[in-house]
């Protein structure tokens, strides 16, 4: 078992362990726009909720949505002047109960036997026994997180009232993570990954920590 343990860790070690996050997206871009996707060079003004639960974790998601924004080519705006508002909601679950059959393997190890000759003369040999996959029984809690994003009309908006939405994407993660300051990380990640675009139908995605370090949404 030590022997396995050890063998496991320097996989880890040569490939890169990492955590993966299934993560799936919708995006809807408006047909009646003239433009047929968000011009990069255009510019936005994040709003934040004044009124949000925390307002601190909801000024760290503004700026992180921010430096992204800069990294695809937009710009940030003062309200009076921006081209674009984008408005942020997210929310997570209070969590439900889930039952599964999770794989639990299970080493090759190596044992001795005895056997005899034809002349009844015993001796010991060493065997091989196979390692296996067996499925035991589990329960866990998992968590529904989910982050939308709308991108409005801010010229039309600040002179006539009206709330024209431009674009919203839509995007969700379920699973055993509770800590919404974590996941919210992916779910930035993903709907970057197709801002602007009219998806058709939902997209799944894979996101792994090293792509929140590459889009700088952590350090």
């Amino acid at each position: 078992m030590k022997k396995f343990i050890l063998v496991m860790a320097a996989c880890c070690l040569l490939t890169g362990c990492a955590t993966y996050y299934h993560v799936k997206v919708n995006g809807y871009l408006d047909s009646s726009w003239p433009q047929q996707h968000l011009r990069t060079g255009s510019s936005f003004c994040v709003l934040a909720n004044k009124n949000a639960r925390n307002p601190i974790l909801e000024t760290e998601i503004k700026s992180k949505i921010e430096s992204l924004l800069i990294r695809q080519g937009y710009l940030i705006a003062a309200y009076e002047k921006a081209d674009f508002y984008l408005s942020f909601m997210y929310t997570m679950s209070s969590g439900r109960v889930v039952s599964d059959f999770k794989p639990v393997f299970y080493p090759a190890e190596v044992g001795t036997i005895r056997t005899y000759d034809s002349e009844g003369k015993p001796s010991v040999s060493t065997v091989t026994y196979p390692g296996y996959t067996a499925y035991v029984p589990s329960r866990s809690t998992v968590y529904t997180s989910s982050l939308m994003l709308e991108v409005l009309d801010a010229g039309l908006l600040r002179n006539t009232k009206e709330e024209k939405k431009i674009w919203i994407g839509d995007v969700s993660y379920t699973g055993e993570t509770a800590d919404l300051r974590v996941v919210v990380n992916y779910l930035l990640a993903a709907v970057f990954g197709r801002f602007g675009e009219n998806t058709g139908k939902m997209v799944a995605v894979d996101i792994k920590e090293s792509e929140l370090r590459e889009k700088g949404i952590i350090q």
